[in-house]
């Protein structure tokens, strides 16, 4: 006798399983109803940023202030020339200005265009509501003569000013001779072997505590004169050992003055030292009445030593046609 009752577990197992389906289908009702939601507040935070782009980009070419999301404060940090309105004002941004639509690399790039002293520049934000402008200046190594008169030049090898008249900025370097890749001011104004060769005798004289470079003539680039003070012409030779001439140069100059006074003007042939061989090296000083003209400070600008402005020749064209009163002095 067969019995079609289904056992007390069947029942139960396919109760379980519609309840089952039944909270499946609720999870994948609720998660659409989320995924619905979440694209409505996706679309609408783009539409309000949209919209809030917009009215502070015609509010920015207003000129006028916008109160939501906007900038609050301008910070400017950094040791230059140049004043914090000037930097603030050139760089575009502005208090009340919306923060989106804030263009920090345009600012970056309007500020080194605008100032030339500037090697570098950081625009970022100092807080939510405050924008922060970071400034560094390069250093200026010289000034360089050409026809239209001394460009300043950079370390960064920037052409910094022009200076049209004789002018130039105190303890600056005055470099002759030079090439030149261009005179945008601002752009690149030598060429890589001009800006190697002034930039090794700047460097080797602030490392070995040299002062008073007045002048680097690098006409004859393998025949290269450095002066010292307006008083003493440093014979070179070629740039292969720049470094090691100054420094034997300061080394030296202690005894050179004391031998022949605080005020003695001449020639110092360090051409020895452009060799590989240290036995060769020699510095040989000949006293001179006047160096070239050409080294003399211009008519505007202090000498070196104001206590003394050193001779000058008009007829000299070159320190090694001075007299031959000769001294050796080995490298210590």
């Amino acid at each position: 006798m067969s019995n079609d009752k289904q056992p007390p577990h069947s029942e139960d197992a396919r109760q379980a399983q519609r309840a089952a389906r039944r909270r499946r289908r609720r999870r994948q009702r609720i998660l659409r109803i989320c995924v619905l939601l979440s694209a409505l507040l996706v679309f609408a935070l783009i539409v309000a940023f949209i919209v809030l782009r917009i009215t502070g980009t015609v509010a920015k070419n207003n000129g006028e202030k916008t109160s939501f999301l906007a900038v609050r404060d301008i910070i400017v940090e950094g040791d230059t020339r140049y004043s914090a309105d000037e930097i603030i004002r050139e760089s575009g941004i502005y208090v009340g200005e919306s923060l989106l639509v804030v263009n920090k690399v345009q600012a970056h790039d309007r500020l080194l265009e605008k100032f030339p002293y500037l090697d570098r520049v950081e625009v970022g934000n100092a807080s939510f509501s405050a924008i922060q402008i970071r400034v560094w200046e390069t250093q200026v190594i010289g000034a360089v003569q050409t026809e239209d008169g001394y460009y300043v030049l950079g370390a960064n090898d920037h052409a910094l000013e022009l200076l049209p008249g004789t002018a130039l900025p105190e303890g600056c370097t005055r470099i002759l001779g030079a090439s030149l890749e261009g005179k945008q001011i601002g752009g690149r104004l030598l060429d890589a072997r001009s800006l190697r060769i002034a930039s090794a005798l700047i460097e080797a004289a602030d490392n070995t505590g040299l002062t008073d470079l007045t002048v680097i003539d690098m006409t004859e680039k393998t025949n290269i004169r450095a002066v010292w003070r307006d008083q003493i012409c440093l014979v070179l030779g070629n740039e292969t050992n720049l470094s090691d001439q100054i420094d034997a140069f300061q080394s030296l100059l202690p005894t050179l003055l004391q031998n022949n006074g605080e005020r003695v003007i001449g020639r110092m042939d360090m051409t020895s030292y452009a060799d590989d061989d240290p036995d060769n090296d020699r510095a040989i000083f000949s006293p001179v009445d006047a160096l070239p003209e050409a080294y003399a400070p211009p008519k505007d600008t202090p000498s070196a030593d104001p206590t003394t402005a050193p001779a000058t020749d008009p007829t000299a064209t070159d320190p090694s046609a001075a007299p031959t009163t000769t001294a050796s002095q080995p490298q210590p």
